[in-house]
């Protein structure tokens, strides 16, 4: 709820300010236009009301818009897969069990032959991984595979872009999602059981931790093996060994959250790739793909702008 959580309280409260000042500035520019027949004011009053528009759709409108967005990718050693992608659902004050429903919805109607889910199941300190429930009722053939985020394991950001470490809840998030029939996957991998093609899908603990371990994730995965790595940063692209993935899916992301147009985030990416590895799919040497959707939950205020939340489908089939 608006205001009432205390682990968000001052990101409320400074969309509030926003929205009061924006609100104010477009009713009293509207009144001294009026009575002063001046153009300036009336400029002034509707970039007031634009810019009160504009935060209010961003905050309380499009985090509640799920989009799907559809990708193909082709590899020699791939078998046709549909592969949906769901991170970042940030369950906590601003995303519940109720939102997650309709993302399960959403995803079950695409009929996806599995699910890949990178982490950030948790936004807040104090939310309960009780509300992921509703992912026991995806319908996916081959599985539900996960990875653990950094906020699932205390590792957080500040807004002046300081790392600081919580409360690590990654042992018991991860036997609630197994519960919910979610496999989470912890520097280790599993073979797909599949006839026409070997697939092998690979995940590795959040970078943050520095308790990932890449090598062990993919050893003794048989040669000519489409390899699938789930990494919740996209940043394990500058690792040498992701050389052995062919299809690496992150989230962490979010596409920037806040997006301006032909400018792309607002602000710097928290990963080590820069900018413009925000969102989409990325062709790398060697035949690779990194994979980075921009999620379905929020960090920090519960805004969104041109970053919808989305579900990336990948649509994945051998090279003709």
């Amino acid at each position: 709820m608006f205001l009432l959580n205390t682990d968000i309280f001052f990101w409320d409260l400074a969309i509030l300010l926003i929205m009061t000042i924006t609100l104010s500035i477009g009713i009293g520019s509207l009144v001294v236009a009026r009575r002063k027949q001046k153009k300036f004011f009336g400029f002034l009053s509707l970039l007031g009301f634009l810019g009160f528009m504009i935060i209010t759709y961003a905050s309380f409108i499009e985090p509640q818009i799920i989009v799907v967005t559809k990708v193909s990718v082709t590899h020699p050693n791939a078998q046709k897969l549909k592969i949906a992608i769901v991170s970042d659902p940030h369950v906590g004050p601003y995303k519940d069990d109720a939102f997650l429903e309709r993302v399960v919805l959403k995803l079950n109607g695409l009929l996806p032959d599995i699910v890949l889910m990178p982490g950030d199941f948790v936004f807040t300190r104090s939310a309960d991984p009780i509300h992921l429930a509703p992912f026991a009722k995806i319908n996916a053939p081959l599985g539900v595979f996960a990875v653990l985020g950094n906020h699932d394991v205390g590792q957080y950001l500040s807004p002046t872009g300081e790392r600081y470490s919580g409360k690590d809840r990654g042992e018991n998030i991860a036997q609630k999602l197994e519960q919910f029939s979610v496999k989470v996957l912890r520097n280790e991998h599993k073979l797909l059981p599949l006839t026409h093609a070997n697939i092998a899908v690979a995940g590795i603990d959040d970078l943050w931790t520095g308790h990932h371990n890449l090598p062990a994730s993919l050893q003794d995965i048989p040669p000519d093996t489409y390899t699938i790595l789930l990494s919740h940063n996209p940043s394990v692209i500058d690792e040498p060994e992701s050389a052995a993935a062919d299809l690496i899916v992150s989230g962490h992301t979010h596409g920037g959250q806040l997006r301006i147009p032909s400018y792309g985030p607002l602000t710097e990416l928290p990963t080590s790739l820069g900018r413009s590895f925000d969102q989409g799919l990325f062709p790398l040497e060697d035949g690779r793909t990194l994979a980075i959707t921009r999620g379905i939950g929020e960090s920090g205020a519960r805004s969104r702008l041109l970053a919808w939340p989305e579900i990336l489908v990948v649509e994945l089939s051998p090279t003709r």
